[in-house]
């Protein structure tokens, strides 16, 4: 579909056939709602911002400038842990709009999800996603900043959960570089900076996950990692020096670039 297909289809509340079909007319409101996207559009603003919604895996998600937008890199990390999480609890770093662990929770029924994120807004927009698919009584959303309270081993998460070891790390951490972040496309520079920053190379979060994470997992566990373009060797060197994890696996998104990270802890 188009752009201008999707906007449609979204203000008509219809199927895309419909508009071949049917041949559906817009109203006055319709059409001045119609001309306000484009005109937003046009400014830079993410279409799913503009829309309101993002589609995740199959789920319909509401999305605002307080969370990155998921994309379809996530969705395969996510695939990727639903080889190894088949139930138990997870620890989702970063839950942003929620997608991850409202996937997780969905799609694994004997799960629980501790999911957290620095931001209230992010933490009251994931909320309101879970509810809206039914999955909140198997998720704990926490604020947190896991940069502060992985190093200090003193988190509200981890007293909320007993301190118990998890199943499954996930996260899609912020990673670009900072010096970056002004080439990134208009509409990219939209989205909340503190989900994109990544500090000077990019790999601030995955120095601290991969270096005090694994007291968290349980023997044979996995700890799953979405990257950027290039990180995929000094991400490896990272956790090979750490010497906690074994079975790395590097995995490639749709346009064959080396996106994602999976280990297991060590026994």
């Amino acid at each position: 579909m188009t752009e201008d297909e999707i906007i449609l289809t979204h203000i008509l509340q219809c199927r895309p056939i419909d508009l071949l079909i049917d041949k559906l007319k817009l109203t006055c409101a319709q059409q001045e709602q119609f001309e306000n996207y484009k005109r937003r559009r046009a400014a830079g603003e993410p279409l799913q911002y503009v829309l309101g919604t993002c589609n995740f895996m199959g789920l319909e998600l509401t999305v605002n400038p307080s969370v990155l937008v998921p994309r379809p890199e996530t969705e395969q990390l996510v695939d990727a842990a639903l080889k190894c999480f088949k139930g138990g609890v997870a620890l989702d770093l970063g839950c942003g709009s929620g997608n991850i662990a409202i996937a997780l929770a969905k799609f694994v029924p004997r799960s629980q999800i501790v999911s957290i994120d620095v931001s209230a807004q992010a933490l009251e927009l994931a909320r309101a996603n879970a509810r809206r698919h039914g999955v909140e009584g198997q998720i704990q959303f926490i604020r947190d900043d896991l940069l502060v309270s992985l190093q200090s081993r003193q988190s509200p998460w981890a007293s909320a959960c007993n301190n118990q070891l998890f199943d499954l790390i996930i996260s899609n951490p912020p990673y670009v570089p900072t010096g970056q972040l002004s080439t990134l496309p208009r509409d990219v520079k939209k989205e909340p900076a503190m989900a994109l920053d990544g500090g000077e190379d990019g790999l601030n979060f995955y120095r601290i996950i991969i270096k005090y994470t694994p007291p968290l997992l349980r023997k044979g566990a996995c700890l799953m990692m979405e990257f950027g373009d290039g990180q995929a060797e000094a991400i490896t060197g990272l956790i090979e020096t750490r010497k906690a994890f074994s079975n790395i696996e590097i995995i490639q998104d749709l346009a064959g670039r080396e996106r994602i990270i999976s280990v297991k802890m060590s026994g």
